[in-house]
């Protein structure tokens, strides 16, 4: 590996080491950008349940805001050939959801009882984002 190889590996690694301490610093997850169209809303099923795809893009979950209806199950599919690491965890604290993901098993499912907006990240935090439950 040349030396240009290995100082481009390294700015990419202190950035994302910057984002993830600029996160940590704020105290919260508050700091995380949302998409310009307000979130991904998840999609009904006619099964009637909202499901959507969580994937990795820009160093954290994507999409990282998901727009969901209160009171009808969701189920969030885990793309498990981007999100790997920590990243292939995910907890809604607030809601008492928490999942590991596996290739077995890619699938969260819960029916969130009260509207909100609730942060979700990874394991260690280093990914996040918010569930917003309308109505």
């Amino acid at each position: 590996m040349t030396i240009v190889g290995i100082g481009l590996m390294a700015l990419v690694l202190v950035a994302s080491f910057i984002r993830v301490g600029q996160k940590l610093a704020s105290g919260s997850f508050a700091s995380v950008v949302v998409s310009p169209t307000g979130g991904v809303a998840a999609s009904l099923g006619v099964d009637g349940v909202q499901r959507v795809a969580l994937s990795f893009g820009n160093f954290n979950y994507s999409p990282d805001t998901i727009r969901v209806k209160r009171g009808i199950p969701v189920e969030i599919a885990a793309d498990l050939n981007r999100l790997r690491g920590c990243f292939s965890t995910f907890a809604i604290p607030e809601l008492n959801v928490w999942k590991q993901f596996t290739p077995a098993d890619a699938k969260v499912a819960f029916t969130p009882s009260r509207a909100g907006t609730f942060k979700f990240s990874c394991a260690m935090g280093m990914g996040a984002g918010r569930l917003i439950v309308e109505g």
